[in-house]
C-alpha cells in the first residue's frame, strides 16, 4: 500500500478529535442535537486549522447510518464512502479550479436531484473566495433557498473577499490559530503511535515553526521523521528546517551585549558560509528578543510562546538590556528584514543593522545631545512670554471688552475694529503702546536708509515708503507709520526684512521694524528717491478688488476682518 502522509492519516474523523477549535465543534454538535441544521455554512480562518476536516465531519454526522449524530461511527458504508472520497452525496469542489459561471450553473442543476444513498447532499466548496463575481451572483438564489436535502459548506482563508451578499446567507464560523501547546500535544500523540524517540525541544520547535497550523506541523514532522531514522533530535530538526538554532542566537546576543562589532561581523560571515538564510537569522533574532521583551515587562507568563529559550537563559540575557534597548533592537531587526527583501546585497543590510545594535549607546547619546541642543533655554523663555501675551489678548477678545491697553500719544494712530472670535458684536481693540521718540539722529538714519534703497534699485519698496512716515526709534526697534490696507500689508508681508536689513546696515544697530497703522497719509512731499513712473504705489485696482461684485467684496471684507488686511499679489510671492 502506498505511504499516506501524516496530515492525511491523522486528519480528525469526529468532533472530539478536532484540535484547537472547540468553539466550532461544540456549536455544530449542539445544532445537530437540537435539529437546527443550517442550509449554508461559511468556515473562515488560517490555513491548516481544520476547516475542510470539519466540513467532512459535519457531512458524516448528517449522513451516518446512526445519525444525524454528533459522533459519526466511521464504520458504516456512508461514513466510509465519505472518508474515501467516493460518496455520491458529498461533493468537494475546488473553487480555485472551478471558479467560472459555467461550473456554478452545473451545480445549480445538480442540487435539484435527491441524495443517492444518504439523507443530505453536501457541497463543500474550498477556497470559495476564488469564485468570480458572476459565479457568486449565479450562486446567490440557490444559496438562499436551496432544496431541503442540500447543505452548502464553504471554506476560505480570505473571508474579506467573499461578498457580503454571500456571507449574509450563511452561518459563519471563524477558525483560530492553534496554540503551540495544542500542536505539541498532538505531535506527541503521533510520534508515540509511531514509536519514535524524540526530544521535547525538537517537537516544540516544530510546533513553533508551524505558526498555528496543524497541517503544517504534521508535514514538518513527516519530513523530520524521514531524516531522523527513528530518533528525533533538536539538531536534526534545526538542520532540516534550516534554522539558525539557539547556540548561534545566544552567541549573537552575547556579542550585542559586549558591544563587540568584530565578533558580530565574524559570526555573520560564518552563518553565510554555512548556508544560513539571512532572513531566517533576522526572524529568529526577532522572536528571541520578543521573549526578552515579554520577560522584562511581566516576567515569565503562562501561555506566552517563547522561542526555544530556557528560563535561566531568558533571565540572564534580559539583565543585559534595558526595555528601551530591546524595543529599539526589535524595530531595527524588522527594518533590516524589509531591507533584505529588496536589497541587491542583503549581507550589507544585515551587517549595518548589527553594527547599529552594537553601537546603540553611542546612537542614544547622539540623539540625546541633539535633543538638548534643539531646546535653547533663552528661546524657551521668549516663547513663554509670547504665549502669555497672546493668552491675555485672546482673553480680552473673548470677553468682548473695549481694549484696556493704553493708546499712543501720536494722533495719527488709528483704532482698528475687529470681531471677537465666537462673538458677533464688534470689539474695539487699541494697538499696543509703542514708546519711541522722533530724534534728529533717527531721521538722519531713516534718510540714509531711503538713499541706500534708492542706490540698490529697490523701487517697489520705495513706492510703498513714499506713503509712509518715520515715527521714531528706541533701543530695540524703529517704527514706520503706514496707511492701512494694501500699503501696510505689502510692507509687513514682503518688504519688512529688506527695510530692517537696510536700516540696520546704515545704523550699525540690530533693531526690529514695527509697522504702525495711521489714519491719514503724511504731508505731501517730494517722492522718496527717483521712483520710475511705471512703478506707481499699489492700489486696490492692482489686486482686482474693484472688479468684484458685492457678494465677493463682502466675503473679502469678512476674510480681512479675520486674517488681517495684508493683501499680497500672487506675482509678489516667491
Amino acid at each position: 500500500m502506498a505511504y499516506m502522509a501524516l496530515y492525511r492519516k491523522w486528519r480528525p474523523d469526529n468532533f472530539a478529535n478536532l484540535v484547537g477549535q472547540e468553539h466550532v465543534s461544540h456549536t455544530l454538535a449542539n445544532a445537530i442535537k437540537n435539529g437546527r441544521i443550517g442550509h449554508a455554512y461559511l468556515f473562515s480562518g488560517p490555513r491548516g486549522t481544520g476547516k475542510t476536516s470539519t466540513a467532512k465531519i459535519l457531512a458524516k454526522a448528517l449522513n451516518c447510518e446512526k445519525g444525524p449524530t454528533t459522533e459519526p461511527c466511521n464504520k458504516c458504508a456512508a461514513c466510509q464512502r465519505i472518508n474515501s472520497g467516493s460518496s455520491m452525496d458529498v461533493f468537494e469542489i475546488d473553487a480555485a479550479s472551478n471558479r467560472g459561471i459555467d461550473e456554478i450553473r452545473d451545480l445549480r442543476e445538480t442540487v435539484k436531484f435527491a441524495p443517492v444513498n444518504g439523507r443530505f447532499k453536501v457541497y463543500i466548496i474550498d477556497e470559495v473566495h476564488m469564485l468570480t463575481t458572476e459565479a457568486f451572483n449565479a450562486l446567490l438564489k440557490t444559496l438562499e433557498e436551496p432544496p431541503p436535502h442540500v447543505v452548502f459548506i464553504m471554506a476560505t482563508t480570505e473571508v474579506h473577499k467573499v461578498p457580503a451578499t454571500i456571507q449574509s446567507r450563511c452561518q459563519r464560523y471563524d477558525f483560530k490559530r492553534i496554540t503551540v501547546d495544542d500542536i505539541l500535544g498532538r505531535l506527541k500523540t503521533v510520534v508515540d503511535d509511531m514509536k519514535i524517540d524524540y526530544d521535547d525541544e525538537a517537537l516544540r520547535l516544530i510546533a513553533v515553526k508551524a505558526d498555528g497550523g496543524m497541517r503544517d506541523a504534521l508535514s514538518l514532522l513527516d519530513q523530520c521523521v524521514a531524516l531522523s531514522e527513528q530518533s528525533l533530535t533538536l539538531a536534526r530538526v534545526q538542520q532540516l528546517l534550516g534554522l539558525v538554532g539557539r547556540e548561534w542566537i545566544d552567541k549573537l546576543v552575547g556579542a550585542f551585549q559586549g558591544r563587540n562589532p568584530a565578533d558580530v561581523l565574524g559570526m555573520v560571515d560564518e552563518l553565510i558560509r554555512s548556508g544560513k538564510d539571512l532572513q531566517q537569522v533576522l526572524g529568529e533574532l526577532g522572536m528571541h528578543f520578543r521573549g526578552l521583551m515579554i520577560f522584562k515587562a511581566a516576567g515569565l507568563i503562562d501561555g506566552a510562546e517563547y522561542y526555544a529559550q530556557a528560563e535561566e537563559s531568558i533571565k540572564k540575557q534580559a539583565a543585559g538590556f534595558t526595555q528601551e534597548q530591546i524595543i529599539w533592537i526589535i524595530r531595527r531587526l524588522h527594518e533590516a528584514s524589509s531591507e533584505v527583501k529588496w536589497s541587491p546585497q542583503p549581507r550589507i543590510a544585515v551587517e549595518a543593522a548589527f553594527l547599529e545594535i552594537c553601537q546603540w549607546e553611542a546612537q542614544a547619546s547622539d540623539k540625546q545631545s541633539a535633543k538638548s541642543t534643539a531646546t535653547n533655554p533663552v528661546d524657551e523663555g521668549r516663547i513663554s512670554q509670547l504665549e502669555m501675551k497672546l493668552a491675555q489678548v485672546m482673553g480680552m477678545l473673548r470677553k468682548g471688552a473695549a481694549g484696556t491697553l493704553a493708546t499712543t500719544d501720536n494722533p495719527n494712530v488709528q483704532i482698528s475694529e475687529g470681531k471677537a472670535m465666537g462673538n458677533s458684536q464688534p470689539v474695539h481693540s487699541r494697538p499696543v503702546p509703542i514708546s519711541v521718540n522722533v530724534t534728529e539722529d533717527g531721521m538722519g538714519l531713516w534718510q540714509k536708509t531711503i538713499e541706500e534703497l534708492k542706490s540698490t534699485g529697490k523701487n517697489q519698496v520705495l513706492a510703498c515708503l513714499q506713503n509712509c512716515t518715520f515715527m521714531g526709534m528706541d533701543e530695540a526697534r524703529f517704527v514706520v507709520g503706514a496707511p492701512g490696507g494694501v500699503i501696510k500689508g505689502l510692507i509687513e508681508r514682503l518688504y519688512k526684512k529688506t527695510i530692517e536689513k537696510t536700516f540696520n546696515m546704515v545704523s550699525g544697530l540690530s533693531l526690529q521694524m514695527i509697522c504702525q497703522e495711521i489714519t491719514t497719509p503724511p504731508e505731501p512731499k517730494e517722492p522718496v528717491g527717483d521712483i520710475q513712473e511705471d512703478v506707481p504705489p499699489p492700489t486696490d485696482d492692482d489686486f482686482g478688488i474693484n472688479e468684484l461684485d458685492e457678494v465677493k467684496k463682502q466675503r473679502l471684507d469678512t476674510a480681512i476682518g479675520v486674517f488681517g488686511d495684508g493683501l499680497v499679489h500672487p506675482e509678489e510671492v516667491q
